[in-house]
């Protein structure tokens, strides 16, 4: 089977994901891994499993990301599953499959089959953090036990999961 990774990232976060998912697939499979910008729409084509990921920006996937699955081409017999970080320790499961909602409808309208979605906990890049923590209405020590839990991750246990949430996918 011929699986691409695909990924959007700007802190590492994401990036550190895809690499372990990818790491997971090249063990059974012919496995690529390409940044987001890398690619076109037809770049799809050729590959029998796509893994894409996304950082969530504002609660949303990352704006590349978006338009790049508006642009995606009809896929026969393709499947795909996603992997997105974030800064939050956990989201409800309700509010991921709200995040990843633009990822299954572009499946649906492609023709492609959607296998699920992996997600972990990211560092949030500095710059961000003062304007986070005020629209999250933080106190100094509620945004210190935030900043805390983000530090160091992805770590390598997220990376392992990752790796087993591939596995899975690809079976």
């Amino acid at each position: 089977m011929k699986v691409l990774v695909t990924y959007f990232s700007q802190t590492g976060n994401t990036e550190k994901i895809a690499k372990a998912i990818c790491e997971e697939a090249a063990l059974a499979n012919e496995a690529d891994l390409k940044k987001l910008e890398d690619l076109s729409s037809g770049d799809f084509a050729g590959y029998d499993f796509i893994f894409i990921g996304s950082p969530l920006h504002a609660s949303k996937l990352a704006g590349p990301v978006q338009e790049f699955l508006g642009s995606i081409k009809a896929g026969s017999g393709q499947k795909m599953a996603a992997f997105i970080t974030h800064f939050s320790p956990a989201y409800p499961d309700q509010a991921m499959d709200e995040f990843t909602e633009p990822i299954k409808a572009a499946c649906k309208e492609k023709g492609i089959e959607y296998k699920g979605y992996f997600d972990c906990q990211g560092v949030l890049a500095e710059s961000l953090h003062e304007r986070v923590k005020k629209k999250q209405n933080l106190t100094d020590e509620q945004w210190a036990d935030m900043v805390k839990q983000m530090t160091g991750r992805p770590n390598e246990e997220d990376e392992g999961k990752a790796k087993a949430f591939a596995k899975e996918v690809l079976a």
